[in-house]
């Protein structure tokens, strides 16, 4: 699976790209925006309670760690959309992605909002990843369609 990276903007504090390019057989991995609970469940906990940095690494490990279920991670992702509830926090946000993405960088938007899901999130990430195919599996052959008509007698539609 080739990977292309669309034109980069000057540095950012953010590490992405203007858009992304992928050829070849691939499984699309699409992720739920992810916030800064611990774990899924009744006992979950908000990790880094009004400090955007240490939320932003928590959303970031969730999406690695439901990655690394579908057999990726987080050099998978191709697009990222990432909702905070104030854009002044982006830059703190920004540097700690860098810890955690490289070249290729993914296409990302970053979108200010009112409020999330609950008033304690300050930030949330959605990304798409592309996977290479598990290997023995062969890719899913497309459908043959018939083409529209009548029945022929004695056989149900």
């Amino acid at each position: 699976m080739k990977r292309t990276t669309l034109v980069k903007q000057a540095p950012h504090v953010w590490p992405f790209s203007h858009g992304t390019v992928v050829e070849g057989p691939a499984r699309l991995v699409f992720l739920a925006g992810q916030v800064a609970l611990d774990r899924h469940g009744p006992g979950r906990q908000l990790v880094g309670p009004g400090d955007p940095a240490v939320q932003a690494r928590q959303a970031i490990l969730n999406m690695r760690t439901l990655l690394r279920q579908a057999g990726g991670d987080l050099k998978d992702i191709v697009e990222m959309t990432v909702y905070v509830t104030d854009v002044s926090l982006v830059e703190a946000m920004g540097r700690v992605a860098q810890e955690y993405f490289a070249d290729p960088l993914p296409a990302m938007s970053t979108i200010g909002v009112k409020e999330l899901a609950r008033p304690e999130f300050l930030v949330e990430i959605r990304a798409i990843a592309a996977l290479a195919p598990r290997p023995g599996r062969r890719p899913a052959r497309a459908a043959k369609t018939k083409p529209a008509g009548r029945p022929r007698p004695g056989r149900r539609r």
